[in-house]
């Protein structure tokens, strides 16, 4: 596919990626080692789910587990780097197991997943009122969706409660079973999709992985690029932690790294920009400097060229900005839409071998009982049962995408798009209660979240599994293991937070609380026709984002001097990418620099100092989190913006 690095000419050649050694021959590593190893990470990441569900609801502490590279996951890393300091048998495969089991399932107890769940189960009863008549749904929720009873509800919202009350704990016996189980079937649906699309990704494309570069380069026997590395660590700290003073005593001065609206600015005549973000995140940096130059200046170039539509628009008398001209909302689903199915189609050679390998069987009868139980749950829901299968297989879908995307871009945040807006569209789902309900109910895992999602974190995984040594069965058993646990401990905890102090009380973070009521929201708007409705202008602007990516794709692949790579466009609609576009450009503004006056030698002594820009960011947001913990008090966020 030429939506690949490879494909890149100078570009790739310049992207080295971090390829550890076989063998270390300082270390055993026998099986039994391993085995403690397993144990280990099984154990650390249903705990690490807790610590962090906790600390992003009561703390209200940085997005912890809602970031590519998991703050948990590094922060292990670090544990276990200075556990071998001073015990030296501790073996290099061993903390990359451990890493990638905590990073594999730490993203259960955060947003888009369990987060977002919880909330959702008993929002049609909290917040239902006169005007909103939520109560004309109750009777279409099926009885193991959510337990009822005023004692559970009330605990549930206000707090105070006795989670382990017999009454209550009973009654959401069977609706933890349901989603738990819902939960399992979407993990194991992503990770079996994951294993089939890797080797496409890593030996035919020969994408970068960025995100798994810290990890080894930190495990990396030698200590390569020390000194690099600890000044990008320093210039991260420095940067971060005088921000963090300037947040407790405002006459410190501090560097803003957090993004700045920078289009309030502009004259009234390119009011239609805004809004218009600087940012100059130390880890973005590090991370995009590991991309192939072509990709970044391209995601730069199409973050403009959507600008100048909104500017276009404006001066041509169109409805320009927010929901009008170029209408962004419908513009990126037919862009990410044709991107996922690019990608799909070009590893098609790929998938078909895999389809006849006695070794990939497994993971295709696995993958297809996952989906049977997905559709059967949303037909169970309510939904009719193509809305069920166009729902979980764009899902999925889009899904594929943006593991590409994380492969080969590294993005900070998953990129995510309303999955739920085509059944709605082109089948008018939810226009009826029933299956209203049933798209509220999903709404929580697919409206465009997709920051915790799993599959591009597992294809991570596999690559540290395969440039690490690490036997793929081994880390597939500590990863399930630990998913399981990771589920049960993500659910119990979710309901002893809100059961002590209420989920609807200032104690617990709001944004969990909207997001939970906010799929009633739709079923009510829909129902009673006051919804946003999809007319052909909007069908255009689907199709001409679907257009555009195809036609850089055909560029891509046919012209010799075409610069720009499709994925950029696709990323450009995305609303967060107004966050990263500096940052990218800095990056790519130094890299070309590099790669023009040092070459290929220099670009790979200065990794490691953008890796240090990374680990600078970790460590410092770290710090701020045990504070924020110790102290009680609200603290200076890296993460996303304020």
């Amino acid at each position: 596919m030429c939506v690949s690095p490879e494909t890149d000419g100078e570009t790739v050649s310049v992207t080295p990626t971090i390829k550890p050694k076989k063998t270390d021959n300082k270390i055993p590593q026998g099986p039994s080692r391993l085995g403690l190893a397993t144990l280990f990470g099984v154990i650390l990441a249903p705990l690490a789910c807790i610590v962090v569900f906790r600390a992003e609801i009561l703390l209200r502490s940085a997005d912890l587990a809602s970031i590519s590279l998991t703050f948990p996951g590094v922060w292990v890393l670090l544990g276990m780097l200075i556990v071998r300091m001073f015990y030296k048998k501790v073996s290099r495969r061993a903390m990359l197991l451990v890493y990638a089991t905590v990073a594999a399932t730490i993203g259960i107890c955060t947003m888009g997943m369990v987060q977002f769940l919880i909330t959702t189960i008993l929002a049609p009863w909290q917040f239902a009122t006169a005007n909103n008549r939520f109560d004309q749904f109750w009777s279409h929720i099926p009885s193991w969706v959510a337990p009822r009873g005023d004692e559970v509800m009330k605990g549930f919202w206000l707090g105070n409660a006795n989670l382990y009350d017999p009454a209550i704990w009973r009654a959401w016996v069977v609706p933890m079973l349901a989603w738990g189980g819902f939960l399992l079937a979407l993990l194991a649906a992503q990770y079996c999709l994951a294993h089939l699309f890797y080797p496409r990704w890593s030996r035919e494309e020969r994408l970068t992985f960025p995100i798994v570069q810290l990890p080894l380069m930190l495990t990396e026997p030698g200590g390569v690029g020390k000194k690099a590395l600890l000044l990008g660590a320093g210039v991260a700290i420095v940067l971060q932690g005088m921000s963090a003073l300037n947040f407790i005593y405002p006459w410190i001065p501090a560097i803003r790294t957090l993004p700045t609206e920078f289009g309030q600015y502009l004259p009234q005549s390119m009011a239609s920009m805004r809004p218009l973000y600087i940012a100059f995140y130390p880890c973005v940096i590090g991370l995009s400097a590991l991309v192939p130059t072509n990709i970044l200046y391209s995601c730069v170039f199409c973050f403009w060229l959507v600008k100048l539509e909104n500017l276009g628009g404006s001066l041509a008398g169109l409805e320009a900005g927010g929901m009008g001209f170029p209408y962004p909302a419908e513009q990126g689903q037919g862009a990410v839409l044709a991107f996922a199915l690019i990608v799909l189609w070009s590893a098609r050679r790929s998938l078909k071998s895999s389809l006849i390998s006695d070794q990939d069987r497994g993971y295709w009868i696995t993958f297809t009982l996952a989906m049977a139980v997905l559709v059967t749950f949303g037909v169970a829901l309510g939904m009719r049962p193509l809305v069920s299968i166009m729902l979980f297989g764009l899902f999925m879908l889009f899904m594929i995408g943006g593991g590409w995307v994380r492969a080969a871009v590294g993005m900070v945040w998953n990129p995510g798009n309303d999955v739920g807006w085509f059944p709605r569209t082109f089948l008018g789902a939810g226009s009826t209660i029933p299956e209203g309900v049933g798209m509220a109910y999903t709404r929580w895992f697919s409206f465009g979240d997709f920051r915790a999602h799993a599959l591009p974190t597992y294809a991570d995984t596999m690559r540290i599994s395969e440039s690490g040594g690490i036997d793929r069965k081994q880390l597939v058993s500590a990863i399930a293991i630990a998913s399981v646990l990771s589920i049960i401990a993500s659910l119990w905890c979710a309901l002893d937070v809100y059961y002590r102090y209420g989920a609807a009380t200032a104690k617990s973070d709001w944004w969990r609380v909207y997001q939970g009521r906010e799929g009633f929201n739709v079923l009510r708007a829909t129902l009673d026709g006051v919804a946003p409705k999809t007319g052909l202008v909007h069908f255009i602007a689907m199709i001409w984002g679907a257009g555009m990516v195809v036609l850089f794709y055909v560029a891509n692949l046919r012209v010799s001097w075409w610069p720009f790579h499709p994925v950029g466009f696709v990323l450009a609609q995305i609303r967060m990418f107004d966050w990263l576009w500096l940052p990218m450009l800095i990056a790519a503004t130094a890299k070309s620099a590099m790669l023009r006056t040092g070459g290929l030698k220099m670009y790979k002594r200065a990794m490691p100092f953008f890796l240090g820009l990374v680990l600078g960011d970790y460590v410092i947001s770290g710090l701020l989190t045990l504070l924020r913990w110790w102290l009680s008090t609200p603290m200076y966020k890296s993460f996303p913006i304020d």
